[in-house]
């Protein structure tokens, strides 16, 4: 009986020690990319047109990737994409529609020469390719996520930008993993 009360102290602090130890190591040792001025700098309507045409980008890629890839587990990362960013995409309009801006969906040069590049890939190039892009197109939807959340005005654009943030970053990782096993 002694025993059991000298030890039900102990137990607790060991569980409330190693919950605390919990909390406090870092959910992901990924690095944010820093916000560049211009992002920083963007309006609503800017916002809207950029999110919009990455989530156009990223669906895009991923059809490619789905009809391309000889590899499944970079089809299973492009069908998490294509989903997503379908999603994203659906969500991105509700937002802009209550923010009464009116969405314009252009890719950037940019992302038009990576997908054009992505289609004239050698079969044996295709997926480091694609997953190369990924790496790419998640840390410029992180700066532009990021610096939305932090910097744009409150309203639905706001939300979402805070919303996606956390999905996006995951996508990196993984497409961090994939690309370094």
């Amino acid at each position: 009986m002694i025993r059991s009360i000298s030890l039900a102290p102990a137990t607790a602090l060991c569980l409330v020690s190693t919950a605390m130890a919990q909390q406090a190591a870092p959910i992901q040792q990924l690095p944010t990319p820093e916000a560049s001025a211009e992002t920083k700098a963007l309006g609503p309507a800017e916002f809207a047109q950029q999110a919009a045409a990455t989530n156009e980008f990223e669906i895009l890629a991923a059809e490619l990737a789905l009809k391309r890839s000889q590899n499944d587990e970079v089809k299973d990362f492009a069908r998490t994409m294509l989903d997503d960013y379908k999603r994203a995409q659906g969500q991105l309009s509700e937002a802009a529609k209550a923010d009464s801006i009116a969405m314009v969906l252009e890719l950037s040069m940019e992302q038009k020469q990576t997908l054009t590049a992505l289609e004239q890939a050698e079969q044996s190039q295709f997926d480091p390719a694609y997953m190369s892009s990924q790496m790419k197109a998640h840390d410029q939807a992180i700066r532009l996520l990021g610096a939305y959340a932090d910097h744009g005005p409150a309203g639905s654009l706001k939300t979402y930008a805070i919303a996606n943030y956390p999905l996006v970053r995951m996508h990196k990782v993984r497409a961090q993993s994939q690309t370094n096993p």
